[in-house]
């Protein structure tokens, strides 16, 4: 039998040990601490999208400017994964701003982090933010094909919400953002070493 002391101390340490994971355990795909977001954050997750499939295609400064914006969404990047955008609304915000809310859905599971149960990503971008015009003037356009969507959490007053870039998803494209956010392939062939 065990005495009271011994049974509090057990109570105690559950709980502690419930709380430590429960803290650690993402809720709906959002990390359960968020990690500071900047200014220099905010040029690489605008809230908005790019048409680039071919960036060597292009080269020069833009290829440049793409590159470096890739590998910072790559690196800094809560929730890396495939979508289509299934539904995109234009409508008034909580300050009666015009606001795009865009649902992302998964295609396939993600590169990096996790997805919420529903496998589907709100996002939105308030007119006056940088990346409401090119929203606006793509609105048929973003739904046309897959993308790959790059989220980076924030405290929004309280709430979190997504910071998000787009990129049309290409096979060079996913390489290179598996490369750089260290994520690894699981359909890539893997090396085995046997000694004998």
């Amino acid at each position: 039998m065990l005495g009271r002391g011994t049974v509090h101390r057990f109570r105690t340490t559950l709980i502690a040990a419930l709380l430590v994971a429960s803290c650690a355990t993402p809720r709906n795909g959002v990390p359960a601490t968020l990690r500071p977001f900047t200014a220099e954050l905010g040029r690489a997750f605008d809230d908005s999208a790019d048409f680039i499939e071919d960036v060597d295609a292009i080269g020069g400064r833009v290829a440049s400017d793409w590159n470096r914006q890739i590998s910072t969404l790559a690196a800094e990047s809560d929730l890396i994964v495939s979508v289509r955008v299934e539904t995109l609304t234009l409508g008034g915000d909580h300050d009666t701003a015009r606001a795009y809310r865009l649902t992302a859905a998964a295609s396939r599971d993600p590169i990096l982090g996790t997805l919420p149960n529903d496998r589907r990503v709100d996002l939105r971008v308030t007119e006056g933010e940088g990346g409401f015009n090119g929203v606006a003037q793509n609105e048929q356009r973003l739904q046309t094909r897959p993308y790959v969507l790059f989220v980076r959490w924030y405290n929004d007053e309280g709430t979190p919400r997504a910071h998000w870039h787009l990129s049309p998803e290409t096979t060079a494209l996913v390489g290179r953002v598996r490369e750089a956010s260290g994520a690894l392939d699981p359909n890539a062939p893997r090396e085995e070493v046997i000694r004998q």
